[in-house]
């Protein structure tokens, strides 16, 4: 594996994350190239209508999508989309369930995964670069296994196996029961419970006041069972066997500031991301879960040196 560890200072006072410790496992389930070759400069066709998904377009360029974490919208992404400016032609998803989006009956991550893929086909989108924050990092690297489509990928602190942060000799079915038994503390939690819940985790996701009061009104407007559901799917998919088959350029981008556990943070990546054949990893120090939001200057400079790498 071709792996750089550079840490990262940041400038001001700012959010983000990249070993999820016991705590973020738990807030888990609250929270270029402008080459002719890879642009599509036309606005997405309608062949296909995701009901996983809602998509905001803007900009003409090569492709690149955008997609949040869990109980967040696309609006997370707005200033990486301002940074990127009229260079790409980005597209944001906010997933069903989140944000206020339509919910959609389950299975929840594999049908997100599914109409991803019909909707690059659909709209004819070329060698898109994903780029993907927990969650959404994790859907990232899930399409770079399976969707030769895909031309790169970026994953902002999203582990290819989220239970084994804290056990791992678990499996996916091992996992299962932990998973099903928070599932189940969510769907009975009184009205009002889950976003104070969230809450208080997310605060330990992301630095700045206005950051965490933006994000979390997204947050609060997300459904309660498809948070739960997502959760279940996200800690019971294991994407570490099939690592060696990534083919496309794969920058991972991990927060730093965990905590007492940021002393192995590296050392965790690694024994996730060993199996890929190539991998630029970065840990952002002093970057909490939310990286492009705690320390934009730094995580925007490293998507302008991977897209200008891109091909």
């Amino acid at each position: 594996m071709k792996s750089s560890i550079q840490p990262h200072r940041h400038s001001a006072v700012l959010p983000a994350r990249c070993v999820p410790p016991p705590s973020l496992v738990l807030a888990l389930c609250v929270a270029c190239s402008g080459a002719p070759a890879h642009t599509d400069t036309t606005a997405p066709a309608h062949a296909f209508t995701p009901t996983a998904f809602s998509v905001k377009v803007a900009g003409t360029g090569r492709p690149v999508i955008l997609i949040p974490g869990l109980a967040c919208g696309g609006s997370v992404w707005d200033g990486t989309v301002a940074h990127l400016g009229d260079k790409v032609q980005t597209h944001v998803l906010t997933l069903a369930g989140f944000a206020g989006q339509p919910a959609i009956p389950p299975p929840f991550l594999a049908t997100v995964h599914d109409q991803l893929v019909e909707y690059i086909k659909a709209n004819k989108l070329v060698r898109p670069i994903v780029i993907g924050h927990s969650l959404g990092g994790v859907m990232a690297l899930w399409l770079a296994e399976t969707d030769p489509d895909v031309g790169a990928v970026i994953d902002v602190d999203g582990l290819p196996f989220l239970a084994a942060v804290t056990d791992d000799a678990v499996t996916p079915d091992k996992a299962k029961e932990g998973a099903a038994q928070m599932q189940q503390q969510i769907a009975s939690m009184p009205a009002g419970a889950l976003p104070k819940m969230m809450r208080q985790f997310m605060t330990s996701m992301i630095t700045k006041p206005d950051d965490l009061d933006h994000t979390m009104v997204d947050v609060e407007k997300s459904d309660p069972t498809t948070i739960g559901q997502a959760f279940y799917d996200l800690f019971t998919l294991d994407l570490r066997p099939q690592l060696a088959t990534i083919k496309v350029p794969l920058l991972v981008v991990a927060a730093g500031d965990n905590g007492e556990h940021s002393d192995t943070t590296p050392a965790l990546w690694h024994k996730q991301l060993d199996a890929v054949p190539h991998v630029d990893l970065h840990v952002v120090a002093g970057a909490k879960h939310f990286v492009m939001l705690d320390t934009p200057d730094e995580f925007y400079s490293l998507v302008d040196g991977f897209l200008a790498k891109a091909r």
